[in-house]
């Protein structure tokens, strides 16, 4: 509790004090690396005070020059600063509409390129995909957990199909991401932190380009099957 205490204050803080000058800064520069830069830094310090450590595997998978979707599992709050981390890109997200409730950070969301997504109505769902997929098409990759929300109990959910329309549509591979340790560290509805590893696995792209429409639910169930092995490969052993 004492650790997951002091790394929310810790980043609330900086997100209240120091948020609008990154936004101030942006405003006048257009540069998304004002933003990102320390955003990264503020979640190594986090992370490190806190007893977390960092563990990537895979980036020799993905290019530098390359723009890609990365879908990943979703065990923790964890699991954005920790992908920030390892890949090192300044990515925009296919968010909930929940963060946008958030002040200074709705504001960052939607300057930096993020699109809002109210994943109970369909109609809605489908435009905010449309609308991401353009900005990949743009040359911005981005950040989707396909469950929808973090896993209660550390179980992979099914994955829903927005991702996966955008990369149709943009033409843009899809890179599976595992993250593993993270709802061992920060389990939803908890506010403790628990010392450990996360560990963010980049497996090889897959060509959204050779997938047709009519093949959705197999590009789907070949990156839900890859991210599923890796995790259960690195589930502790009892």
């Amino acid at each position: 509790m004492l650790r997951g205490g002091l790394l929310i204050l810790f980043w609330g803080s900086l997100l209240l004090l120091v948020g609008p000058i990154l936004l101030l800064l942006f405003a006048l520069t257009r540069r998304l690396n004002v933003i990102y830069a320390p955003v990264r830094l503020a979640c190594r310090v986090g992370l490190r005070m806190t007893g977390v450590r960092l563990e990537c595997r895979g980036l020799e998978n993905i290019r530098p020059d390359q723009h890609y979707i990365f879908v990943a599992n979703h065990q923790s709050w964890l699991d954005i600063p920790a992908m920030l981390l390892c890949l090192d890109r300044n990515f925009a997200f296919l968010a909930k509409k929940e963060l946008l409730k958030v002040p200074i950070l709705n504001i960052g969301l939607r300057w930096t390129g993020s699109v809002p997504i109210d994943r109970g109505d369909r109609a809605r769902a489908i435009e905010s995909t449309q609308r991401a997929a353009q900005r990949v098409r743009a040359g911005r990759s981005f950040i989707v957990y396909p469950e929808g929300t973090r896993t209660p109990d550390g179980h992979m959910r099914r994955f829903k199909k927005g991702a996966f329309y955008m990369a149709l549509e943009s033409q843009t591979p899809i890179v599976p991401v595992t993250i593993a340790g993270s709802y061992e560290i920060m389990p939803k509805g908890q506010i403790g932190v628990w010392p450990g590893t996360i560990r963010v696995i980049v497996h090889p792209p897959l060509d959204a380009s050779t997938y047709g429409l009519e093949r959705l639910d197999e590009l789907i169930e070949s990156a839900w099957h890859t991210i599923h092995e890796a995790l259960l490969e690195c589930a502790p052993r009892r």
